[in-house]
């Protein structure tokens, strides 16, 4: 009867999950990213959101344009750093943004840098009054800019104001037309440079239309900040749903989106952001109370990951949503980390480190489902395991097993006095026994009688066991290794056991998890497969499973759905995959590493049926709907983009390269810096490979980071490839760009034109050196020899200089002597003929005399001195004649004398003059050459 009863309640419990299942299939709570001012690197304060088609994510903030490529953060500032209320994307190279009294286009530079150029000189006589421009929009004409007072239109080449001089809300496009709201009045149509009313609507007069959407297949809907929501079909207004219109009635809605998904985010100033479907319906309320850092909402944007992202009054928030998973986290960590989750009795069951929760059914799709979680008295504490054995609940205690009846009420039914990590139902011999994995050792339970026993032999924490298709009991130890077991009847004790783990005989990983596959044992370690072979009782690899993970690392444990279906657990992701012993095939894989975590170390998945599982998380759990994927999923990543390629030089100086064609390094520029992005690189959780042939022998780890620096690159030819991969292993199709390093201006083709050039300017200079040099010995071989000769010559000249003037010498002073002689001579006669003068002598002494007076006055002697004395003077009378015209005759010969240095004696007696005459001479001949009293004559002539 009693199993009966269980019997019912398992069908009760089946048709309620399939009757939820659809509801859990179509509804999804997403995870929620908070980024902060410190992420970010900017103001608190962030307006506007827009993506381009590279993935790159630009905000508008209070201090300027921030852009987002999935890994860094880049603020371009505005002159002024004025606040960015509005951005309007065009493509990767150009953004348009609008600010106070200023809007303009950002285009991007070689660099991979936004330069920002104004468009507010194009109406120079345009006076601004005070306001922002809130609101961009890119139409086949031209882009709109809206402020609170104008409307301008940019053609790309200039600027015009739309025709109308009252004030404005904010402008949308939706479905091709532009609408706009008049401040305290109604709608407007703007077409080009005309606006046009849009009847019916001036009962917005007292509201500010906020949100204009599509809806359907031809009507809008239209959000007020106070009025709620309406929908227009083209001729008339009609409240959307009355119940959601008063919910943004107190909570003024601000913005809003239509997501791919077909469901509307509303986005309000006072409480966070509504997912709703088609008829208003509240699919998700996200605030403050649950995940998002603040509740006031500024713009919404779904990227094209079909994720949203929410400018708020403080900081961005991040709604992600992962296939087949709903998030149901408690950020405030108010219940602890999640270790299990069941199903019973129509509520769901929550092991907990602070005890059991739990909830109804129905309340797991509410918004808020923590609010309505309560915690099982008696069960407070650390909760492992929430095990469903014949219709019963068991909780898995720190202190000890308990039963949780279904009035809730908590039983100690076994006293084991230590903490129990896990309890499976074993037939031994025949009889039901419970097994008990805990703090110290395996403890057994009879159920029929409440009997317990503690085998002795293994005196080990256990933390799972597992009974294999042998009946072997395999222990798991926490940290080191596992036992295979048998009991023996009395199960007091082991019949034998053995250790399988690191040991001198088994080079076996550290620590071992186990798990089933068709009955048969498997075991996990340091990311390796294995498995026991009972017929050779050794452990041997399994090769197909570490086939299927060879790229995946940090494996945890495995989790069994059924014989061929498992989830395998890592650090920070999850992978559900087929094994049958013949085929291995990944067929899901989910990364959790935003901001989602399994429980370290203690990591698990509940598996509620085939459908529906439940990853536990730190702070909640993931709800997975079985898609019942049965091949493989191959998801297609895409590829990478360059972004800029940065060259440098040892000063730090940059050039910058287009990208589409081969690049040419400069040898001085060496130094290269590759910038490069992918599309989702944040929320898909991917990472980047690279590699330089001729440099990197093979790909780079998975990085995730945006950019690599080669330094110093050698001259050559180089090709650099980037590609993403995931955390799977799966990669993107590589790009690659070609590059060359020129040589050094000493080893290009005009540096070599210049070696060869010099080295025949240095071959011609060496050959003229080495004719000159040899030229130069034959001059100097000439000139010595001439030199010789000249010797020889300036010798002979000498000798013949000196004979001259020894010629000279002896001449002069055979004439005085001569002279001298004569006038002692004739003195001697006039003396003997004044004493002995006869008649006879005088006749004797006339003639005497006379032959001595022709001898002292013949013009012989003067004109032989004068020969010889212009031998050795040569042109000495010419030069005097020249210098003194005036000059005689017996002036020359006086100057002749003095030019020898005579002295006036010796002129005198040489001239046949008194000494006196002389002297008189000699001053007639200073008048004449014009000499001062301090001059002395003799000088002058030695000196000429």
């Amino acid at each position: 009867m009693k199993q009966k009863i269980n019997d019912y309640k398992l069908i009760l419990i089946w048709l309620f999950l399939f009757t939820i299942a659809p509801v859990y299939g179509n509804w999804k709570k997403p995870q929620i990213i908070n980024l902060n001012r410190e992420i970010y690197k900017a103001d608190n304060k962030n307006w506007s959101i827009g993506q381009d088609e590279k993935g790159i994510l630009y905000f508008g903030n209070d201090v300027g344009l921030l852009e987002f490529d999935g890994i860094e953060w880049r603020l371009n500032q505005l002159p002024n750093q004025l606040t960015v209320r509005s951005i309007a994307v065009l493509s990767h190279q150009t953004i348009f943004t609008g600010s106070y009294e200023e809007f303009g286009r950002w285009d991007r530079d070689l660099s991979g840098k936004l330069v920002y150029t104004s468009l507010r000189s194009l109406i120079p006589d345009e006076v601004f009054k005070n306001d922002d421009f809130w609101k961009i929009c890119i139409a086949e004409d031209g882009v709109y800019f809206q402020s609170f007072t104008s409307i301008y239109r940019y053609d790309y080449s200039t600027v015009e104001k739309v025709n109308y001089d009252k004030a404005f809300l904010f402008l949308h496009e939706v479905r091709g037309r532009y609408l706009v709201q008049e401040i305290n009045s109604g709608l407007l149509e703007l077409k080009g440079l005309d606006v046009f009313s849009l009847g019916g609507s001036e009962f917005f007069y007292n509201t500010d239309v906020r949100v204009i959407l599509p809806y359907g297949e031809n009507e809008y809907l239209i959000g007020t900040a106070t009025k709620g929501l309406y929908l227009y079909d083209g001729i008339s207004f009609r409240t959307f749903n009355p119940v959601l219109s008063d919910i943004m009635k107190k909570k003024e809605l601000n913005c809003a989106i239509l997501s791919s998904k077909g469901t509307y985010f509303l986005g309000t100033i006072l409480d966070g952001i509504y997912e709703i479907d088609k008829d208003g319906e509240i699919l998700n309320h996200i605030s403050s109370q649950n995940s998002l850092q603040n509740n006031t909402i500024l713009a919404l944007y779904e990227d094209n990951r079909e994720n949203i992202w929410a400018a708020l009054d403080r900081g961005i928030s991040y709604i992600q949503y992962l296939d087949n998973m709903s998030c149901i986290t408690e950020p405030a960590g108010n219940t602890g980390a999640f270790y299990d989750v069941e199903l019973w009795q129509d509520k769901w069951f929550l092991g907990t480190n602070q005890g059991v929760f739990y909830i109804h059914a129905d309340d797991i799709n509410k918004p808020e489902v923590f609010r309505n979680m309560k915690l099982i008295d008696g069960t407070q504490g650390q909760v492992w395991k929430l095990k469903m054995i014949d219709g019963k609940l068991f909780c898995c205690h720190n202190r000890g097993i308990k039963e949780i009846r279904p009035d809730l009420k908590v039983v100690d039914n076994y006293s084991f006095r230590t903490g129990i990590n896990d309890m499976v139902k074993y037939v031994f011999k025949g009889r039901e026994v419970y097994l008990f994995s805990t703090y110290n050792s395996l403890k057994i339970a009879l159920p029929d009688n409440g009997e317990t026993f503690a085998p002795q032999g293994i005196s080990e924490p256990i933390s799972a066991t597992f009974v294999d298709h042998l009946n072997n009991i395999w222990l798991e130890h926490p940290n080191k290794g596992v036992y295979r077991c048998q009991l023996n009847d009395d199960l007091q004790s082991y019949r034998h056991y053995t250790y399988y783990g690191q040991s001198e005989n088994d080079d076996l990983p550290y620590k071992l998890s186990l798990f089933k596959v068709g009955g048969r044992i498997a075991l996990l370690g340091n990311d390796s497969f294995l498995a026991y072979d009972d017929i050779e009782d050794s452990i041997v690899p399994l090769e197909l499973l570490n086939n299927c993970f060879r790229n995946i690392s940090g494996l945890q444990k495995i989790v069994n759905i059924d014989e061929t279906h498992f989830w395998a657990l890592a650090q920070n992701a999850v992978y559900r995959f087929y094994y049958d012993g013949y085929e291995a095939i990944l067929l899901e894989s989910y990364h959790l590493g935003l901001n989602l975590s399994l429980v370290h170390g203690f990591e698990h998945i509940s598996v509620i049926n085939d459908s529906i599982h439940m990853i536990c998380l730190d702070n909640g759990i993931l709800y997975y709907k079985n898609r019942d994927t049965q091949k493989q999923v191959t998801q297609t990543i895409p590829s990478p983009y360059l972004s800029s390629l940065e060259m440098m030089d040892l000063s730090g100086n940059k050039l910058y390269h287009p990208l589409e064609k081969e690049v040419r390094v400069p040898y001085a520029y060496n130094s290269v810096n590759f910038y490069f992005i992918a599309p989702d690189i944040y929320s898909s959780s991917r990472y980047f490979q690279y590699k330089l042939k001729s440099v990197d022998p093979d790909w780079s780890e998975p990085v995730k980071k945006n950019s690599v620096t080669y330094p110093r690159l050698s001259q050559g030819k180089y090709e650099f490839l980037v590609r993403t991969v995931d955390y799977t292993g799966n990669y993107s199709e590589e790009i690659s760009l070609k590059l060359e390093v020129l040589p050094p201006w000493y080893r290009s083709y005009w540096a070599y034109i210049l070696y060869v050039t010099g080295f025949i300017l240095l071959a011609y200079g060496a050959w003229l050196f080495i004719l000159r040099r040899y030229r130069n010995q034959y001059l100097h071989q000439i000139r010595m020899e001439e030199m010789k000769r000249l010797q020889e010559l300036t010798g002979e000249l000498q000798d013949e200089v000196e004979r001259k003037n020894a010629e000279l010498l002896t001449q002069t002073f055979f004439i005085i002597n001569k002279n001298e002689l004569i006038l002692k001579l004739k003195d001697l006669i006039d003396d003997f003929y004044s004493k002995n003068k006869t008649s006879a002598t005088t006749q004797f002494y006339q003639k005497i005399n006379s032959h001595l007076n022709n001898n002292m006055n013949t013009e012989d002697d003067w004109k032989m001195f004068l020969i010889k004395f212009e031998e050795k003077h040569t042109n000495f009378f010419k030069h005097m004649k020249t210098l003194y015209p005036e000059l005689t005759s017996n002036d020359l010969r006086l100057c002749a004398c003095l030019k020898l240095n005579l002295e006036t004696k010796e002129i005198a007696s040489l001239m046949n003059l008194s000494v006196k005459a002389v002297e008189n001479n000699r001053y007639r001949l200073r008048k004449k050459i014009r000499l001062t009293r301090d001059q002395n004559l003799n000088d002058v002539f030695v000196n000429i």
